[in-house]
């Protein structure tokens, strides 16, 4: 993870930008998923420009701070992180949530500029304990 300090440069450049992305991006979920932190999350890897194609969500980072705090204190969501990669510029989770009795995977993709956030989209499935593959979405 990065220092507390530091937060993005959307106008990094360079021969070791794919590894500042990845940095960027490690300490960006570790922050969120690991530490349920997207306060500082937002404030150190997505200052500015915030596209988010959830069809359930509103632009910018203004809306998607509040709802995720509410939905990690107030709802008592549990999110548990099973593979995160990154390339390219774009950034990848899969996390398991546990929200009361329902659990779900859930799959976010980020597209970064310079080492900042810029760009969301999610794919959202519940697991209903019915699939018949055993091994089905973890």
């Amino acid at each position: 993870p990065l220092p507390k300090a530091k937060v993005c440069n959307p106008d990094a450049r360079g021969p070791n930008l794919e590894a500042k992305q990845r940095a960027a991006f490690a300490d960006y979920v570790h922050l969120l998923v690991d530490l349920d932190d997207p306060q500082t999350a937002f404030d150190r890897y997505v200052p500015g420009q915030y596209i988010n194609h959830n069809p359930f969500a509103e632009q910018g980072r203004e809306f998607s701070i509040p709802f995720l705090i509410d939905a990690l204190k107030s709802q008592g969501v549990q999110t548990i992180r099973k593979r995160f990669f990154f390339g390219e510029g774009y950034g990848f989770t899969h996390i398991k949530v546990i929200q009361g009795n329902a659990t779900f995977s859930v799959m976010d993709y980020f597209r970064f500029q310079g080492t900042c956030i810029v760009e969301h989209w999610d794919v959202v499935q519940e697991v209903t304990g019915n699939e018949p593959n055993p091994i089905a979405y973890f």
